[in-house]
């Protein structure tokens, strides 16, 4: 019976070691329009992200994410990044940033999407 109990502490302090830690961060994320936002939240959408909330209005990405996924933070702003969108710590590659359309060209300070927020553009 002993040895029954010292195994199975045993393997619940082991599977509780393993447990993956969450952290949050909220940085900067350069954008124009409601196709920002949604391709930003849409480049968060991967294995070891748990949430991601992006702010037009405030430029603000809040990010919950397993630390063991992304041990460095700058990973984090590197998937903003390869989808075209500068950040607070990275820019986009000039290459990333011309495959964006003409209404999220930020840089250039940016054009008014025709339509609402869930326009779709043909060229995208």
């Amino acid at each position: 019976m002993k040895y029954s109990i010292l195994v199975f502490f045993s393997l619940l302090m082991g599977t509780a070691s393993y447990a993956q830690k969450k952290a949050e961060v909220i940085f900067t994320v350069k954008a124009a329009c409601g196709m920002c936002e949604d391709r930003i939240e849409d480049a968060f959408d991967t294995k070891g992200i748990v949430t991601a909330d992006y702010d037009l209005h405030e430029q603000k990405l809040t990010v919950v994410y397993k630390t063991k996924q992304y041990p460095d933070v700058l990973d984090l702003h590197k998937i903003a990044t390869a989808v075209g969108h500068d950040t607070d710590q990275l820019t986009a590659t000039d290459e990333a940033y011309e495959n964006l359309h003409g209404c999220c060209k930020y840089r250039e300070g940016g054009h008014k999407c025709s339509g609402d927020h869930d326009h779709d553009h043909d060229d995208e």
